[in-house]
């Protein structure tokens, strides 16, 4: 990126600017050491900090850092118009979900610390897979792709955002509690690490996952269980029992019993009730209304 900068002012000079400054292009959303108090972002991140930072001790990242990003990994940053639409929605479809059924406080002091944004899909090219987040040491919360998403599709936001921080934090959660082993041994003859790309959501249903990929490893099965009960609606989830039963297959059976263990846990151990949590999730979708969403973007008021 950097690089990039170089080659664009040494352009400029070429063309007999007389100087190049990156006040020049217009406001940026890349970290700048020095932040003038006058940036059109200002606002939005005074927003931020009273509807984030103060009440859930949380940092929403959605200027681009390269020091907080894959090296490997080629990337975009996330569109203002983007990050104001995803901190708003995630107010609305994550943290008040959590404010109204978790104890007092719980996401506070449990909830990531970090909540970055990236515009573009984290590829592996050799594996012929993407990243759609990451959950780092308990702490930080990576959503990528968000540039792509259509704001009134909420299929693609739960697939890619909501879907995503649900299994994220329940990475989280499983780190600072373990699950309990017996879970993992449902599924262990079909945990498939390095080819589970190559299995259609149905076949993965049949065998007791909730997705191809919670089929890579039991980790993985345990949160997106947990991700997916919360954010499908009724139909979805009952198209998804019905296929895992299809033909003697044992996944509705395995399904049903995956779900019990992630429901008896997270009361157990986190104090949590997970049919509240997907009621008030199912309630809070089902209700969503688009046009109130675009008049919450405090950037367009």
């Amino acid at each position: 990126m950097k690089r990039v900068y170089q080659l664009v002012c040494i352009g400029a000079i070429l063309l007999g600017m007389a100087s190049c400054h990156e006040e020049q292009f217009g406001p940026t959303i890349f970290i700048d050491p020095v932040e003038d108090p006058n940036a059109y972002m200002k606002d939005f991140d005074e927003w931020l900090n009273e509807h984030y930072t103060i009440p859930y001790n949380v940092e929403f990242r959605y200027r681009l850092d390269d020091n907080a990003t894959d090296p490997n990994y080629n990337v975009v940053p996330v569109s203002i118009g983007m990050a104001d639409t995803i901190a708003h929605l995630a107010l609305y479809l994550w943290y008040d979900v959590y404010d109204n059924v978790a104890p007092e406080g719980f996401l506070k002091e449990n909830g990531p610390r970090i909540i970055q944004l990236i515009g573009s899909a984290m590829i592996n090219a050799a594996q012929g897979t993407e990243k759609l987040g990451q959950a780092e040491g308990g702490i930080k919360i990576t959503l990528m792709k968000v540039n792509l998403m259509e704001t009134n599709n909420m299929d693609q936001l739960n697939e890619y955002i909501f879907k995503t921080m649900h299994h994220e934090f329940s990475h989280i959660l499983h780190q600072k509690k373990t699950y309990p082993k017996e879970f993992e041994q449902l599924s262990t003859a079909d945990y498939n690490p390095e080819g589970w790309q190559y299995t259609s959501n149905e076949e993965a249903w049949r065998m007791g996952f909730a997705s191809p990929y919670g089929g890579s490893q039991a980790r993985e099965d345990f949160v997106e269980i947990i991700a997916n009960y919360i954010v499908k609606t009724d139909e979805d989830l009952a198209h998804m029992l019905e296929v895992a039963g299809e033909d003697g297959a044992r996944g509705e059976k395995i399904l049903n019993q995956k779900i019990d263990i992630c429901r008896t846990w997270l009361a157990e151990k986190w104090n949590l009730d997970l049919d509240a949590l997907r009621a008030e999730v199912q309630l809070r979708q089902a209700n969503l209304n688009w046009d109130d969403v675009m008049n919450l973007r405090f950037l367009d008021k």
